[in-house]
């Protein structure tokens, strides 16, 4: 998942791994197309960031319409099925 700070000066961190994680990472670590230990953490750090995000997304969703009145909620649930046959009908042509 490269992105356009992929050249960009990096800061070294300094982290305490278990031996059986460092032991996981080197396997993985053992084809040859594999970069380093480094590559590998920050990949995996920039997924989790990425699936962190979506989960704090959805939370804000969810939050969103937990408040809303039935009201609301009930139009709003008229507006995505009236959309969804409309996009349904574009596709089906």
């Amino acid at each position: 998942m490269p992105t356009a700070t992929a050249h960009a000066r990096k800061s070294k961190v300094t982290v305490t791994l278990s031996p059986d994680v460092v032991r996981q990472l080197d396997a993985v670590l053992s084809s040859p197309e594999a970069g380093s230990r480094s590559q590998l953490v920050e990949e995996a750090l920039r997924q989790w960031l990425h699936d962190h995000a979506q989960r704090e997304l959805e939370r804000q969703v969810a939050q969103y319409y937990g408040a809303l009145p039935e009201d609301e909620l009930k139009e709003d649930q008229q507006w995505s099925l009236a959309a969804a046959r409309s996009a349904r009908r574009l596709w089906d042509k």
